[in-house]
């Protein structure tokens, strides 16, 4: 998977917050970025199936600015029911456990508590789904072989077992 395979959505509220991520994000490697700026937009462009994005970054006190909106959390669970595949990676200002337990039940890759290290923690959140995502492929191959290798000693075990019932081969090894 290269770089500009990997599509990134951003929903964050706070403009500063969103262009500061978007920037890093794409100084990082050369990712296709779409940004929103509240959970509803991102949920009603995921429903007209323009493109599902590998990750999304999602803030979760997403009703800061308007109060009606959604909150992340809200948006989170909506978001794994259309696109369950995509790894959703909350953002919040919160240094609390129970926030990030809460997150993480609901299908989150991981949390982040938005600070000075908040960006390098992006960064490495990012290298870490790509090398989840590549440990899955490779866990699917090896699955793969081991089948087949299961199938073809049983084959062999069945194989064995008529010829030696059709006298073609025998207990005797012939050097006693």
């Amino acid at each position: 998977m290269s770089d500009k395979n990997i599509i990134i959505f951003i929903v964050e509220d706070d403009p500063l917050h969103l262009q500061m991520l978007h920037d890093h994000l794409t100084k990082m490697s050369d990712f296709a970025i779409k940004d929103f700026g509240t959970g509803e937009e991102c949920i009603a462009y995921l429903k007209q199936k323009k493109e599902t994005p590998d990750i999304i970054f999602l803030d979760y006190f997403l009703d800061n600015v308007d109060k009606q909106a959604m909150d992340g959390l809200e948006a989170l669970v909506e978001i794994k029911k259309i696109a369950p595949t995509t790894d959703v990676v909350m953002l919040s200002r919160q240094d609390k456990i129970q926030v990030a337990v809460d997150v993480m039940k609901y299908g989150a890759f991981d949390y982040i508590v938005k600070g000075e290290s908040a960006f390098y923690r992006a960064e490495k959140t990012v290298y870490n789904i790509y090398r989840y995502s590549k440990m899955l492929k490779n866990a699917g191959t090896y699955k793969k072989i081991s089948i087949a290798f299961a199938i073809a000693f049983t084959l062999m075990i069945l194989l064995f077992i008529y010829m030696q019932q059709k006298g073609l081969i025998t207990n005797n090894p012939g050097w006693l």
